[in-house]
């Protein structure tokens, strides 16, 4: 099974999911669905709704409380973009100007706080306090993930586990909840409810990874963004952490000098590009994020084979086969 027959195979539950997502814009402020429905006009997989789909799905459970809480996932993730954009100054998301260059800081972090809130207004009336807990617990860390980021700006460590603890919370915390949750509503028994965190823990490492590479190896057209743009924000992804640690001394010093530089030059930028391709930097990061959907793929293994196992399969091999 391939990823475009896996998006098939779920296409109607997604739809609901999308109409979902729209209904939850309801709001007499007409700003809020105004930018609510230019952000989600703007395409993306739905990666962490049909994880929580699929992972439902595995163990038996197909009903409505799915696509609910498929789209609080969604708002969530969405909220979290918007606020990102503000805080990295971003004026282009996936080809298109970002919310807050085109409404403004104030609008963006505001409709995000309303996304924030609406989300768990949803798991309210879902009523199922197990899964508000794992929700909340996933946010806690995705907020202390953009925390770690923050501080960590202009700063390069050789140590790949400093920068993994920062992707661990900021990006794969709320795939990991995606996969429980959709777990706990097929009633998984413990066991299979943390061999789907896990798996969902490993991918969304490896989510992160091959978007830290492609940073600095996509088409800017296919990319959606500015091709360095990491090392524009003055963020050390895996990409420049290996590079850094394996240049000599004259390249780290001209490394951290662009980290912390107010301006980083088209041509700097070509020139790390060189730099990695010469230093394998972003085949590493590459093989590094295969063998997370390696060790994802194995935590599936405890689980009996079906046609929804291997829909698990295909998301996690999408991962690193993704060229944006």
């Amino acid at each position: 099974m391939d990823f475009d027959a896996v998006l098939e195979r779920f296409h109607d539950d997604l739809a609901r999911v999308e109409e979902a997502m729209q209904e939850s814009l309801a709001s007499d402020v007409q700003l809020i669905p105004t930018i609510g429905r230019y952000l989600f006009s703007g395409g993306g997989k739905r990666l962490r709704p049909l994880l929580l789909l699929s992972s439902a799905r595995l163990f038996g459970y197909e009903g409505p409380r799915a696509i609910t809480l498929g789209c609080v996932v969604e708002l969530i993730h969405t909220a979290t973009l918007l606020h990102d954009d503000v805080v990295d100054e971003a004026d282009q998301r996936r080809g298109a100007p970002t919310a807050n260059a085109t409404w403004g800081n104030h609008a963006s972090v505001l409709v995000g706080d309303f996304l924030f809130a609406t989300s768990f207004s949803l798991m309210a009336a879902d009523g199922d306090v197990r899964i508000m807990q794992a929700m909340a617990h996933a946010v806690t860390q995705l907020a202390e993930g953009e925390v770690l980021q923050l501080v960590s700006t202009g700063k390069l460590s050789e140590e790949e586990d400093e920068y993994l603890e920062v992707v661990d919370r900021k990006t794969a915390a709320l795939i990991s909840a995606a996969c429980r949750i959709g777990a706990s509503l097929g009633g998984a028994p413990p066991a299979g409810q943390e061999a789907l965190s896990l798996f969902g823990r490993e991918i969304g490492i490896a989510f992160q990874l091959v978007d830290d590479a492609l940073d600095y190896m996509a088409e800017e057209a296919r990319l959606g963004k500015v091709v360095g743009k990491d090392l524009m924000e003055g963020h050390g992804t895996l990409p420049l952490i290996y590079l850094y640690r394996n240049a000599t001394a004259s390249e780290r010093q001209m490394i951290s000098d662009l980290l912390t530089a107010e301006e980083v030059t088209r041509q700097q930028v070509d020139q790390v590009i060189g730099m990695m391709k010469d230093y394998k930097a972003i085949d590493y990061t590459l093989q590094t994020a295969s063998r997370y959907v390696a060790q994802a793929k194995q935590r599936l293994a405890v689980l009996d084979g079906s046609p929804d196992r291997e829909v698990l399969t295909a998301i996690a091999d999408y991962i690193v086969a993704r060229d944006r």
